[in-house]
């Protein structure tokens, strides 16, 4: 039995072994023909596809240095290469470099040597990257719809409330409804300084709904944020920043103002290399919430403050492919003791680009599937609800959204989630089916 251990265990050994070797020879792989095909062009200069195979290669390798040289070398051969002066284009934005990345590609347009579909490439990105040499350049997204929900009031399946410890039936119960929707959100970045190592950063969203029967449900949110951005040590953290900002917002529901809050916060960008990056933040708000009558306690949250600890990380590890994850935990202390609580909240959103169907198409399409878990637990008992139990809820949801741009200014997109509540008290169980539509414009 031993000598069928150690010869099993010698066989795993020598598999682990040459799986690490063949993994490590994968690796090699790519930089090794990166090398051969680089004397290849050394060797022939002018000969294209050996020089778009190197460019193509280094660029899967994020050697963008290397597959610029290659391609300013092909163009002082020949300088009416149209593609290679697209490649050069977008090979400059990428480093940032827009002003000399829009040169090449105008002149890419002006020689007219691209097919339709790098033509509609070029024109999809071209005023993005213009609009990064500007000293304020703005941008947007503008989308209106339909948004269908099983549960547009959110109430319990039952309707039933625990008020006092007695079971009750609520004035609402549940109803499925559809809303007509509008969203905005607009942005703003604007030098400070020549060196572009400080930037003024403003942010405005804004949301509402018109129910189609549940009028009592319309919402309203609008929110701003600005604050500078401003560059740590370069010699240290190389884009590193640090972002000071003030932050407001204020709701409406049923026409009626429900929650206003404003306050300040800090975070702090540190990058690991090209691919992934964290943001570390804390932000403290004074809220204020028009709530009144028997049933007040009802609400979630009351007036008084709330300080937010967070995390947020971006992992890129293709241009294609893009995760984003937040976590936060927030302390409120509101005025009434049973709706002061502590949040635990988790994010997660996983963008994918795909090329379109139709090659005019210059931009490329998405899949987005995300999903968002947090917990709540308040201080006390609410005695008009349950003066045994304090309320401990955990909500989840997940869905996707699908993004079609059709244009460089006009798409379509389409979003389909689920949400739940679990709660420890029966009134406050719910879930809700959302599935939403409309035109996107962009700008």
């Amino acid at each position: 039995m031993r000598k069928f251990v150690r010869a099993a265990a010698g066989a795993i050994c020598a598999c682990g072994a040459s799986l690490a070797l063949e993994g490590a020879a994968l690796a090699q792989a790519p930089r090794a023909e990166q090398a051969r095909l680089a004397e290849v062009v050394r060797l022939r200069p002018t000969d294209y596809d050996a020089t778009y195979r190197y460019v193509l290669l280094s660029i899967e390798l994020k050697d963008y240095e290397a597959a610029i040289g290659a391609l300013e070398r092909l163009l002082a051969f020949n300088p009416g290469l149209s593609r290679a002066q697209k490649e050069l284009g977008f090979l400059y934005a990428r480093l940032g470099a827009y002003e000399t990345a829009a040169l090449h590609l105008r002149a890419a347009l002006s020689d007219g040597d691209l097919d339709p579909a790098q033509r509609a490439q070029i024109d999809a990105a071209l005023p993005d990257i213009e609009k990064q040499t500007q000293t304020s350049r703005w941008r947007g997204r503008l989308q209106t719809g339909l948004r269908s929900q099983s549960n547009a009031s959110y109430f319990p399946g039952d309707g039933l409330f625990l008020v006092g410890g007695v079971g009750v039936f609520s004035p609402l119960q549940r109803r499925a409804d559809v809303n007509a929707f509008q969203l905005a959100e607009i942005a703003n970045d604007t030098d400070l300084d020549a060196g572009g190592e400080a930037l003024l950063e403003t942010r405005f969203k804004g949301y509402a709904t018109q129910q189609f029967h549940l009028n009592k449900y319309n919402v309203g949110v609008f929110s701003l944020s600005s604050g500078p951005r401003l560059a740590v040590d370069f010699a240290f953290w190389p884009g590193a920043s640090v972002k000071p900002y003030v932050t407001g917002l204020t709701s409406y529901v049923g026409g009626s103002n429900y929650l206003n809050a404003g306050g300040a916060g800090v975070s702090l960008r540190l990058p690991f290399g090209d691919e992934f990056s964290i943001e570390p933040g804390v932000e403290w708000r004074r809220l204020g919430v028009a709530s009144g009558g028997f049933f007040r306690s009802l609400a979630t949250i009351s007036t008084g403050d709330a300080v937010t600890a967070s995390v947020g990380g971006l992992f890129k590890p293709r241009d294609d492919v893009r995760l984003e994850t937040r976590v936060t935990f927030t302390r409120a202390n509101a005025n009434l003791a049973s709706q002061s609580f502590d949040q635990i909240d988790a994010q997660a959103l996983l963008r994918v680009d795909f090329d379109p169907p139709f090659e005019l198409i210059g931009r490329k399409w998405s899949l987005a599937p995300y999903a968002r878990i947090f917990q709540i637990a308040f201080d006390a008992t609410d005695p008009f609800i349950d003066p045994w139990r304090a309320r401990r809820d955990v909500a989840w949801a997940s869905g996707v959204t699908f993004e079609a741009p059709v244009t460089p200014w006009f798409g379509l997109s389409s979003t389909f989630e689920y949400s739940r509540n679990d709660s420890n008290l029966p009134n406050f169980k719910t879930n809700n089916l959302s599935v939403w539509f409309g035109p996107v414009a962009r700008f």
